[in-house]
Formats: C-alpha cells, sequence, structure tokens
C-alpha cells in the first residue's frame, strides 16, 4: 500500500475514533484521498430488530439511488454473492451481466455512475454489520488496489456501524463489565461477554420502567443464580440503535451488607422514614432502626441522609416497578452520568 493509501487510512482510523460520534465528512474525505475516483459512497449497519440495513452515512447518490442500495439490492443475487464474498466486490465481479440489470440501468447508469466497488462488512470472518458502496463516472475507475484499501479499512468500519455495538461503554466500562441489550430487544452488546441478568423477566420490566422515567442511567444491585450483581441500566439515544442496555459485574459486597440492609438502604435513598419502611417490609420501627445504625457504621457515615447518598452513588439499592424500591423514587436528583 502506498504512503497516500497509509495516511488515509490512519486518518479514517481516527475519524471513527473509539467513544465519540464518528467523523463522517473526515471518512468520506480520506476515501476519496485514497481512491480518488470515486464520486459516490455510502455506508450502512444492519439493524437485526428492523432487519433491514440503516443509512449510517452517505455522499453523491441520489435518494432513490441511495434507498435502492440500502434496502432492495442486498434482497438480490449480487446481494447474495457480495455478503458470501471475503473480498470486496467490483462491478464486473458479477457471473452475470450486472450492467444488464434493472437496478444498473434504471439508476446507477441514468445517473452517471459507471463502475461500482462494494464491500459487506463484517465482524469475524461471518457476520455481515453492514455494507459500503463506492462509486464512479467512469468504467473501471476501481481496480485491485482500491480493491486492497477497501478491505483493509474494512474491519474498523464494520466495529463502527454494527447497531449491537455501543463504543462509548469501552471508554466507561472496563472489561470485568458483562453488557446486553434489554430494549427493544433481548440482545448481545457487540464486543461485551452477555450480562447473565438480562434473562431475567423481572429486570426486562424494570428497563420498561426505566425507559418510560426517561433517565440516563440507574446502578442496583440484582441478584442471581451465582450471587448478587452489580448493574446499571444504560439508557441510549445516540447510534443507529437507541435503547436500553444493562451492563453487569459481580458484586463483591465489601461492606458486608446483607439482604436485609439493602431493603433498609433502599428505603433510605427512596426518602422514605423509619416507620414507613417498617410498614414497607413488616418489621417493627425498632428494628428498622437497629438496621440504620448497621448500615451507618457499615457504610461510615453519620446520618440517615449520607447513608442514603452513599448507597445511591454506589447502588446499593434494591430496585422494583413499584414499593420502596420503584425507581422513580430511587433516581430522583440522581446524577445522569453513566458512571
Amino acid at each position: 500500500m502506498d504512503t497516500t493509501r497509509v495516511a488515509s487510512a490512519m486518518r479514517i482510523g481516527a475519524a471513527l475514533g473509539s467513544a465519540a460520534d464518528v467523523e463522517w465528512g473526515e471518512v468520506f474525505t480520506s476515501l476519496r484521498m485514497a481512491v480518488p475516483e470515486l464520486c459516490a459512497v455510502q455506508v450502512t449497519g444492519w439493524d437485526p430488530v428492523t432487519r433491514r440495513f440503516l443509512i449510517m452515512a452517505e455522499e453523491g447518490y441520489q435518494r432513490a439511488i441511495s434507498q435502492e442500495l440500502a434496502h432492495e439490492l442486498p434482497r438480490t443475487k449480487w446481494g447474495d454473492q457480495l455478503f458470501d464474498s471475503p473480498v470486496p466486490l467490483l462491478m464486473d465481479d458479477m457471473p452475470h451481466n450486472f450492467r444488464d440489470s434493472p437496478h444498473y440501468q434504471e439508476q446507477l447508469r441514468p445517473a452517471g455512475l459507471e463502475d461500482g466497488l462494494s464491500a459487506a462488512l463484517k465482524l469475524g470472518d461471518r457476520r455481515v454489520v453492514g455494507v459500503l458502496h463506492l462509486n464512479a463516472p467512469e468504467r473501471s475507475a476501481f481496480g485491485e488496489e482500491a480493491r486492497r484499501f477497501v478491505a483493509t479499512v474494512g474491519e474498523a468500519l464494520a466495529r463502527r456501524v454494527d447497531p449491537l455495538h455501543h463504543p462509548r461503554l469501552d471508554a466507561w466500562f472496563g472489561p470485568e463489565w458483562t453488557a446486553g441489550w434489554l430494549l427493544p430487544v433481548q440482545a448481545p452488546v457487540t464486543g461485551r461477554e452477555p450480562a447473565p441478568v438480562t434473562r431475567d423477566p423481572a429486570l426486562r420490566a424494570l428497563a420498561e420502567r426505566f425507559a418510560a422515567l426517561g433517565i440516563r442511567t440507574a446502578p442496583f444491585l440484582w441478584p442471581g443464580k451465582e450471587g448478587w450483581h452489580r448493574v446499571r441500566l444504560l439508557r441510549v439515544n445516540d447510534g443507529p440503535r437507541a435503547g436500553v442496555i444493562a451492563v453487569c459485574a459481580a458484586f463483591e459486597n465489601a461492606p458486608g451488607l446483607t439482604a436485609r440492609e439493602l431493603d433498609v438502604a433502599t428505603g433510605l435513598v427512596a426518602g422514605l422514614s423509619n416507620q414507613a419502611i417498617a410498614e414497607a417490609l413488616v418489621v417493627s420501627r425498632r428494628t428498622v432502626e437497629t438496621y440504620v445504625e448497621r448500615l451507618l457504621t457499615k457504610l461510615d457515615c453519620q446520618s440517615r441522609g449520607e447513608a442514603a447518598g452513599v448507597a445511591a452513588r454506589a447502588g446499593y439499592v434494591r430496585p422494583s416497578v413499584g414499593g420502596v424500591g420503584d425507581l422513580a423514587r430511587l433516581t430522583r436528583g440522581a446524577d445522569d452520568h453513566w458512571v
């Protein structure tokens, strides 16, 4: 690869980034540096929820051509060949004359798009997560050098167009955190081990309550087969897929909290009095007072209010759809940052 293409690949990598929004304008400028013949470019991502390709970014296409490339072309025999191919395909790679196809005759040729190069964006060797299309105004504009360059940057593009991937997770959460989508569907987060708690229907119901509140994050503890888990619900409204993600890590319980102390801590965070907590837990007020005293000691706090603040920030609460642990109570005035 010559120095211009090496520099372009590096600029594309920087523009794709790891946590911030993709600078698609810089990506396309760098593509044109490496492949100066192109006049139109489109990047799509496969959404397993709607089961269609979403247009992530594009330049140079008329709307009709854009929609045809994204939604109709993948369903053709040419699309099947593209997804099966281990390398990007040139327009003239088609086993049947692609230039005789309705797509070329009715869409591309009238628009002056005489040559094309497309790549299935894959994670690993198999799962297609998107497509990159390039077109040029002259025949034989793209060759083997262009094909190799597109193959080189394809893997980096694939990581950023996958709607099940959320790059900010990698910036905010370490490798010990597992993750999974809860809404709009239950699905893995690409690049993360699956979170075991996402299989719990009660957590999905809680996620629906969380989404309805419009808050960005809620930390808490959740029981599992192998003990308690630290969990954060995250509302995602940027990128190709909006919804709710649950991230999960083992709860080491450094303070040595018991299940009943967690119940009382939940009541404190919810702003309930000792009497109200006692009534909700069906115990005496004196019993609750004893648990509060233990919490002050274990959390190294001087007052109920301080203990409530520590428990809220650390997620030492047991949430529920209603009752003492209702999320609306637990998240009032909460910090809106993910961590």
